[in-house]
């Protein structure tokens, strides 16, 4: 599989036309990247049709998007016309609430998978729980022959949730993030790391641009000394990024974790002194 990973900026975005010139921006800067040939997916960021904060999400009114609005629009629009899929954040209306969602689009331009994120955080820099609903729904889709798992910033704090796409099959997890450089920014590479190695998957941890934001992570699903982590700086960057199924199954086989996992662990009896 090769995927087009793109940490971008995103700008101001206070209303629809502000939104609507930033999104034409990212698809042309798409179009350029897929100059040298088509890859099997493109991949953006949580929310990348929208600045995050607080500001931003005081005109979502102005900016959310249901499956089949402008946001959609463009970007099935373009999926149809590169001939591949598209994985992009929003903040979608539905039933009455808003989620922070991410979208698969397929090259024929048609919905591919919605995930909307399980756990809204409410800390640090992080204010989202105010504005959005959590979703109540996983995402595990084929794209290009890979079955591909998606989670959002936040939910890579609980490890259920990873081992659960997993067990569903998911040979990549997708893992957009809006991650700014408060108290959480630190550990955030650890726990990419950990995901990918415990589940034995490839990890595509993929950020906004800018000082504050950045450094995106993409994990194999072995990391050793010939297999390293792919990190990113802070600026924008368009990354091209090969995945072979050949190395998930090595991985799996030269350490065998589901062969050594307990199964029992819940219902072991804790230690007590006679």
């Amino acid at each position: 599989m090769q995927i087009l990973a793109g940490q971008i900026a995103i700008p101001r975005t206070r209303c629809r036309d502000e939104q609507l010139t930033h999104l034409r921006r990212v698809a042309e800067r798409i179009r350029g990247a897929c100059a040298r040939g088509t890859p099997d997916l493109v991949v953006l960021p949580e929310l990348a049709a929208q600045e995050y904060g607080d500001e931003a999400f005081a005109c979502l009114e102005a900016l959310d998007d249901d499956l089949s609005g402008p946001v959609v629009g463009v970007f099935a629009e373009l999926a149809r016309e590169l001939g591949t899929t598209i994985a992009f954040g929003v903040a979608r209306r539905a039933a009455g609430r808003r989620h922070i969602s991410q979208i698969l689009v397929g090259p024929d331009g048609r919905l591919a998978g919605v995930y909307d994120k399980l756990h809204c955080a409410q800390f640090g820099a992080s204010g989202e729980a105010a504005h959005f609903s959590p979703g109540e729904r996983l995402l595990v889709t084929e794209v290009a022959g890979w079955r591909v798992g998606v989670m959002i910033c936040y939910d890579l704090r609980f490890p259920e949730l990873a081992r659960r796409l997993t067990d569903e099959g998911a040979e990549l997890i997708l893992h957009p993030v809006a991650f700014t450089r408060d108290f959480s920014f630190a550990s955030w590479h650890a726990f990419v790391t950990t995901r990918a190695m415990e589940n034995q998957l490839y990890w595509l941890s993929l950020n906004r641009a800018g000082e504050s934001w950045g450094q995106s992570l993409f994990c194999p699903p072995l990391v050793d000394d010939d297999h390293p982590s792919l990190a990113f700086g802070s600026d924008e960057q368009w990354r091209w990024l090969s995945l072979d199924k050949q190395a998930v199954k090595a991985a799996r086989a030269r350490l065998p974790l589901s062969r050594d996992r307990r199964k029992d662990l819940e219902v072991l009896p804790l230690w007590r002194p006679d």
